[in-house]
């Protein structure tokens, strides 16, 4: 039930788009598995057995037969406020159980309405109310039920607050969406991921709001955190407007697209072949557009033919030269030769190989030796091998570059050191 709020170009180049979904927590997690056993003095005595019947179906994992058992008891005459309560409850969780929403949120608002949850389920009730009502575009709903949830358990349960989140979202209080956008992120249990949700509302609030270098710390954020193509395209993408950029720092962006599977164009994969072939890499050249035809952006037509067979040709040669460029790399006394062949072993996706000769150039040195590149390929390698903690201390090892190259640096960080749950409880 997934929906989007949009995926617009801004008219800016620095953020493309940022997207909010309804969906952004679990509705059902909140809810209890299955209700107890009716207590005599808390149901009506024919409603009590009506439910025992449901419960025991449902023990049995029978749930439709539990819901049509269920909704007899609504046929009761003289039925009491907490029968109605505990009836609801058991149509609530059974219609989870069946992945109707819909239906589960209509049993949750009117348990939460009904002014007599015992204290015990309230949490449950207001928490799953609040889910369902965002779920189901109920966004007043879901903030009202929120708020008096957070008045029992303060601001402590994320989905909730990402909830709200995006209901304030989609209500236009953009102001009071990235605040619950970044309270839920604050509530975040130790071990776990951010909620996407709550970061993609605080995205898209700072967008709209053309706060654009907040919106590019959040982004940062993200990609750390989930690692998703769509956001490194979006990050990368922004760094393709750094002024003064260098082919060769256009080239590490251009890898970094690769290495995040971040969306990319057809002309992006050209672009990187042509750029690979003018610092000499026809073979790194060649493997982007193997990558562009493989994910059906290029094909084997017009311009993408004639260069196929030019760097086909190129990436030949290199192959057969490149173990006596590797000796002569190795023998000169300066690692002027060694960045080169490192940048070649690089496109061979040759990482180890890569790694030796980097790390051999920033021994040698020289003057003529880019320690930054030299670092920034290192990193690169060690990247590629999972070694994040050696790639993270070669980027840190780029100084002072220019701004294109420190931005290739710190972006290829991001990457090195992105987050899996295990490692959540860091600072966002």
């Amino acid at each position: 039930m997934k929906t989007s709020l949009f995926r617009a170009a801004l008219a800016v180049c620095l953020l493309g788009s940022v997207s909010v979904s309804t969906d952004a927590v679990s509705t059902a997690a909140i809810a209890a598995d299955k209700p107890a056993a009716p207590a005599a003095p808390v149901v009506s005595k024919p409603v009590g057995l009506i439910l025992d019947a449901a419960r025991k179906l449902m023990n049995a994992n029978d749930y439709v037969t539990a819901k049509a058992t269920a909704l007899q008891a609504q046929a009761v005459p003289n039925r009491t406020p907490m029968d109605d309560y505990e009836i609801n409850n058991y149509l609530g969780n059974i219609n989870l159980k069946l992945n109707d929403h819909p239906s589960a949120y209509t049993s949750y608002e009117a348990m939460a309405e009904s002014g007599v949850i015992p204290d015990s389920d309230k949490s449950i009730i207001l928490g799953g109310a609040t889910l369902l009502a965002n779920e189901t575009k109920h966004f007043d709903k879901a903030i009202k039920y929120g708020t008096q949830f957070l008045a029992l358990n303060g601001p402590t349960d994320d989905r909730v607050l990402t909830a709200m989140s995006v209901a304030y979202y989609f209500l236009n209080d953009f102001a009071n969406a990235e605040s619950f956008g970044l309270k839920s992120i604050a509530a975040t249990p130790a071990g776990k991921l951010p909620n996407q949700g709550a970061y993609d509302v605080v995205l898209s609030c700072q967008v709209k709001a053309k706060r654009e270098a907040a919106a590019l710390i959040t982004l940062e954020q993200m990609v750390g955190y989930y690692n998703d193509p769509g956001d490194w395209d979006q990050l990368i993408g922004s760094a393709f407007g750094t002024a003064g950029m260098k082919p060769v720092e256009a080239l590490f962006l251009y890898r970094l697209r690769l290495a995040t599977k971040a969306n990319t164009s057809g002309s992006d994969y050209g672009f990187m072949a042509s750029m690979a072939t003018t610092l000499g890499y026809p073979t790194e050249a060649l493997a982007a557009l193997e990558v562009g035809l493989a994910a059906g952006k290029l094909s084997k037509t017009g311009k993408t033919a004639v260069q196929l067979a030019d760097v086909r040709a190129r990436a030949a040669k290199d192959r057969a030269t490149v173990a006596s460029f590797d000796s002569m790399a190795t023998k000169s006394p300066n690692g002027e030769l060694d960045v080169k062949l490192a940048e070649t072993y690089y496109g061979y996706a040759r990482y180890a190989d890569s790694e030796v000769a980097a790390r051999r150039a920033l021994g040698k040195g020289g003057a003529k030796t880019d320690a930054n590149e030299a670092n920034m390929v290192l990193g690169q390698s060690l990247a590629m091998e999972g070694k994040s903690a050696d790639a993270l201390a070669a980027f840190n090892n780029v100084k002072g570059g220019n701004v294109a190259m420190m931005r290739a640096a710190h972006l290829w960080s991001l990457f090195a050191g992105r987050k899996t749950p295990s490692t959540a409880a860091a600072t966002p």
